[in-house]
């Protein structure tokens, strides 16, 4: 039997809608399904402590394909608190969401997925304990992301092009690509204005780019590339003969599109041959980018947020296979330990804190790129990843023959700009490279709502509903116990280990 809900023109009081998008569409993707019903059973979990009794009745919604989902934790049909749709959800949603006083859903941004559903339960004023749609937007293409965060905090440089007939962009993808792959760049350090890069890029008439220019920290090439809204450089990068910029041998460009989850559709960039691929993943008119390939560890942080203030719950590993012919999130590990956990914590809580609007259970993405003076013996622990430890022997950290006026002059362009870290010793220790922000509940919210010494999804209604200040949040001790998890995808289901 099949239950449906016509919307009546009253709300119940302090009713509460919760559903995952995949589970409540009936969508039985292989790629993302296991962490969808690992992630929705979590939060059906935590919410299953609430009762008419607190004042909240939780109403949960579920496609007939899924329909066992949220058994174990009380939710059927029999006792009234389970919605077994078979249609499609958006309309449903619009149909009867304004029958509910509130909502918290799990979705992704895919196709713009977090976004829409947001916009539409929004406009049925319906609060959200979530991430409010102008947030939601900016965090859901990682071009607008990255150009509101440049001045912030670091991360890796990022073009964006369209895919068009003209294949401009793959001449200047072929451009970036040849030049750091240059083996004997040398100094150039005769400028007739050091702070006028402008004759580094030859450049349309009509164009003028030199007042956009960052000056680059010490010998990063994608520095110089801040980039207006309105413009695509594509016809832009056509790269000069010299440098002032030191190259590695090994430089890779990573290829992403700009709405996209879970390693979703990625290309690694080593030669020609690889740019010929882009094409043929990426239909015309698609909008990509490319960035610089970080070699490090790849990281995350779990936290919570009221809309101004983010607390860091956790610092997580995440595994990540990444070949020419595969790439894919396979699972991750925490909460994690890490030299540098208190710095990671501070850069993904003020990014976080620097877009306001994002509420709720939240992650951020970065990468700690390894120097030469670090120990990479614990690196990459899932095989056959090992084999990027042999990546940071050859990497050149500094240009030591960089002119010393140029270079102080960079460091004071660039204090606010680079996150860079050092040793006792002031040595180079580590760059921590920020990624994106999934202004949503993200997987390892799976692992920390069994080792949380509270209840998480409880905790982020009563935040949001001003029950609880965020700083309650911040002074819990301890705020899971010892154990560690660790959680790998596994076809439909997510393997979780605790420790």
């Amino acid at each position: 039997m099949v239950i449906s809900m016509v919307a009546d023109n009253s709300k119940k009081i302090d009713s509460v809608l919760v559903f995952e998008y995949y589970t409540a569409s009936g969508i039985n993707d292989f790629k993302i399904i296991s962490e969808a019903v690992a992630l929705i059973e979590s939060l059906l979990e935590d919410l299953s402590s609430f009762s008419s009794d607190n004042g909240k009745n939780i109403n949960f919604l579920v496609s007939k394909d899924f329909k066992d989902i949220g058994n174990s934790y009380g939710f059927s049909k029999e006792n009234g608190n389970k919605i077994i749709i078979d249609t499609n959800l958006e309309d449903w949603l619009d149909k009867n969401v304004s029958s509910f006083n509130s909502c918290i859903f799990i979705s992704a941004e895919e196709n713009m997925n977090l976004y829409n559903l947001t916009r539409l339960i929004e406009k049925n004023d319906v609060k959200i304990y979530g991430s409010d749609s102008n947030s939601t937007f900016l965090c859901s293409n990682k071009y607008n992301t990255f150009k509101h965060l440049q001045s912030i905090i670091n991360q890796p440089k990022t073009l964006k092009f369209t895919i068009s007939n003209d294949n401009q962009w793959e001449k200047s993808i072929k451009n970036l690509l040849e030049f750091f792959n240059k083996p004997n760049l040398h100094d150039k350090t005769d400028f007739a204005n050091e702070n006028d890069l402008s004759d580094l890029l030859i450049l349309p008439d009509e164009n003028d780019l030199s007042d956009l220019l960052i000056l680059p920290d010490e010998n990063d090439l994608s520095d110089l590339l801040i980039l207006p809204d309105e413009n695509d450089l594509s016809d832009l990068l056509i790269l000069p003969d010299e440098n002032i910029f030191h190259n590695q041998n090994d430089f890779k460009l990573i290829v992403k599109p700009l709405y996209g989850v879970d390693c979703q559709d990625i290309i690694i960039i080593s030669n020609e041959e690889d740019i010929a691929r882009i094409s043929e993943i990426y239909p015309k008119n698609s909008e990509i980018l490319v960035q610089e390939f970080i070699y490090g560890e790849n990281l995350s942080v779990s936290l919570i947020s009221d809309g101004n203030t983010a607390i860091p719950l956790s610092l997580n590993k995440q595994y990540i296979e990444i070949t020419k012919e595969n790439q894919q999130y396979l699972g991750g590990e925490l909460p994690y330990n890490h030299p540098l956990k208190d710095t990671i914590f501070s850069i993904a809580k003020k990014a976080v804190e620097n877009i306001k609007g994002i509420k709720g259970f939240v992650g951020v993405d970065l990468i700690v790129k390894k120097s030469n003076n670090f120990d990479n013996s614990n690196y990459n622990i899932i095989k056959p990843f090992n084999n990027y430890n042999n990546n940071y022997n050859n990497y050149n950290i500094f240009n030591n023959n960089i002119n010393n006026n140029y270079k102080n002059n960079i460091n004071n362009k660039n204090n606010n700009y680079k996150n860079k870290f050092y040793n006792k010793n002031n040595s180079f220790y580590d760059d921590i490279y920020f990624l994106e922000i999934n202004s949503r509940f993200t997987t390892p919210y799976v692992g920390l709502s069994k080792i949380a010494k509270f209840n998480i999804g409880k905790t982020i209604i009563e935040l949001l509903d001003n029950k609880i200040d965020i700083d309650s949040i911040d002074n819990i001790e301890n705020i899971y116990s010892g154990n560690i998890v660790k959680f790998r995808k596994n076809e439909q289901y997510l393997d979780i280990e605790i420790i």
